[in-house]
C-alpha cells in the first residue's frame, strides 16, 4: 500500500494527512476479517474509511474518543489519496 494515505478533516477545520503504516492495515485487517484492498475495493463501506482515519490519529498520537458515534461527531469526513512519488517501484 505504498503511497496511499488518509485524510482526515475534523469538525474544526483541522486537517490531519497521514500514511497507512502495517500497523494501521493490520489492525483494520483484523477487526474487519478481511484484507484492506478487497473491503475498500469490492465492499467499501463508508465504515472502513472511518475506522481508518480513526486508528491513523491514534497511531500518531492524536487523542481520540473510542471509534464510535461520539468519535464520528468529531469528524467532518475521511478519504485515501494518494502519493504517486511514493508509490513502490518493486517489480516482481
Amino acid at each position: 500500500m505504498d503511497g496511499l494515505s488518509v485524510k482526515i478533516v475534523m469538525s474544526d477545520g483541522v486537517e490531519h494527512i497521514y500514511s497507512l503504516r502495517p500497523r494501521i492495515i493490520v489492525d483494520f485487517e483484523q477487526k474487519f476479517g478481511k484484507g484492506l484492498a478487497k473491503l475498500l475495493g469490492e465492499e467499501q463501506k463508508l465504515e472502513h474509511l472511518y475506522y481508518l482515519g480513526w486508528k491513523a490519529l491514534q497511531s500518531n498520537g492524536v487523542v481520540v474518543k473510542p471509534f464510535g458515534g461520539d468519535f464520528l461527531d468529531t469528524i467532518n469526513s475521511v478519504e485515501l489519496v494518494t502519493d504517486p512519488s511514493l508509490e513502490s517501484t518493486a517489480t516482481l
